[in-house]
């Protein structure tokens, strides 16, 4: 798919006028992105060894190691520790920075399907918040994705946020009671806020004021570890 875009590409340049060509190029750029976006998430996947149990990472910028190397992310650490414990799991990754609930529950169903994970971590919702969504359909994007993820025959990790309180504070504890709420209604394991000790700790945070760092990344793991692991088997 890669070559064959670069080849249609340089068909345009060759063969279209400017405007058009500009207009042209801008599409396939688009649509280059979102093949290898799909290529790297199908590489991920085939990397799985199939006899291993899977562990899928389904969040947002927060596990998809923003702005530090991919090796750095608390999800890689998470392989490392599983591997350290004698835990087979294979952990796959298929977290999008930005990604809201609704985005999420979008692509769902299709991810379940391919991936056919034992554990779900499921680490959304922290994008509605910073733009002020409605929590109602937050939770119920939450709420959809949690029983799509039981009829898959997936046990869930819930990893709960919080926001700043720019909304006023009826928006944030509504906000973050969401995720006690469903963790309680589904009886599914809760990890009650992500970036405990690490959100108001500006060393561990990078310049944007929003994603741990190098030094926050694996503190984050060791928030959701104690939760975790009960629902490991060896």
């Amino acid at each position: 798919m890669f070559f064959h875009l670069l080849f249609i590409l340089k068909q345009l340049n060759s063969k279209l006028k400017y405007s058009k060509l500009l207009q042209s190029k801008l599409w396939l750029q688009k649509l280059l992105c979102i093949s290898l976006l799909g290529f790297s998430f199908v590489a991920c996947i085939s990397h799985a060894n199939a006899a291993n149990p899977k562990i899928l990472v389904y969040g947002d910028s927060l596990s998809a190691a923003y702005g530090v190397a991919k090796s750095q992310g608390w999800v890689a650490f998470l392989q490392k520790k599983l591997a350290d414990q004698h835990y087979q799991y294979d952990v796959i990754n298929a977290s999008i920075s930005g990604e809201t609930t609704s985005g999420g529950l979008t692509r769902l169903a299709t991810t379940l399907a391919k991936t056919k994970p034992n554990i779900i971590i499921l680490e959304l919702g922290a994008n509605d918040g910073l733009r002020g969504l409605p929590v109602k359909e937050m939770s119920a994007n939450l709420n959809t994705m949690i029983t799509q993820s039981k009829k898959a025959n997936a046990k869930i990790l819930l990893i709960g946020m919080k926001i700043p309180p720019n909304y006023g504070p009826k928006y944030t504890d509504s906000f973050s009671n969401t995720y006690p709420q469903l963790s309680q209604q589904h009886q599914v394991s809760l990890v009650p806020f992500m970036l405990e000790n690490i959100a108001a700790k500006p060393k561990l945070i990078q310049d944007d004021g929003l994603h741990p760092n190098v030094l926050g990344q694996p503190m984050m793991l060791d928030n959701i570890w104690p939760k975790l692991q009960p629902l490991l088997k060896r």
